[in-house]
């Protein structure tokens, strides 16, 4: 018959097989859960040469991919975006917008194996933006119609533009990461 100091020895054991059998499987869900969310798997970041650009130039720069380990990606993109905030005002009640006025995205690299590298890329700058509303006519009537667009239409903030770096993953959060760039001359 086992002595009291055996049996404790055999539960300690045992209880200890549990805890590390549940430390493995609690480890696996957590690195497979950092993995669907991106958590812990490195970085892509943007890099401009210039923060200020003129109209008709082109954004240079460089994206940097730097994991912590080598994942299959779908591609590697980077993008010039013009945006602007506005509020609308409709029955009363003021609703934020935002509407893109520009996007450009050039791909950097197609379906493959990244790790760790730098890719160099240059996008263009409109001179204009199209879209813009047709300026009211002269005289009484498009007084009016200023008078009245004033009142009505939304209120809008400055074009925010920026370069986004993403790095598109099947199965899981793509990482991205955006710079802010002043552009100067946008008609």
């Amino acid at each position: 018959m086992p002595t009291d100091d055996e049996i404790i020895d055999a539960a300690n054991k045992f209880f200890r097989s549990i805890g590390g059998a549940v430390k493995k499987g609690a480890t696996t869900a957590v690195k497979a859960g950092q993995a669907v969310v991106g958590v812990g798997r490195g970085e892509v970041r943007v890099a401009l040469d210039e923060l200020r650009v003129r109209a008709g130039g082109d954004v240079r720069g460089k994206v940097t991919v730097a994991l912590t380990e080598p994942i299959d990606g779908r591609r590697l993109v980077v993008e010039l975006r013009a945006s602007q905030r506005g509020v609308e005002t409709r029955g009363g009640v003021r609703t934020p917008t935002a509407t893109t006025l520009y996007k450009f995205e050039h791909e950097l690299a197609g379906a493959t194996r990244f790790h760790q590298g730098a890719f160099g890329f240059a996008l263009p700058v409109p001179r204009a933006l199209g879209g813009g509303r047709a300026a009211p006519p002269a005289g009484r009537l498009g007084d009016v119609a200023r008078a009245v667009s004033a009142v009505v239409a939304p209120t809008t903030g400055p074009i925010e533009w920026r370069v986004i770096a993403r790095l598109v993953v099947p199965m899981a959060r793509d990482l991205e990461h955006a710079v802010d760039v002043m552009i100067d001359g946008v008609a």
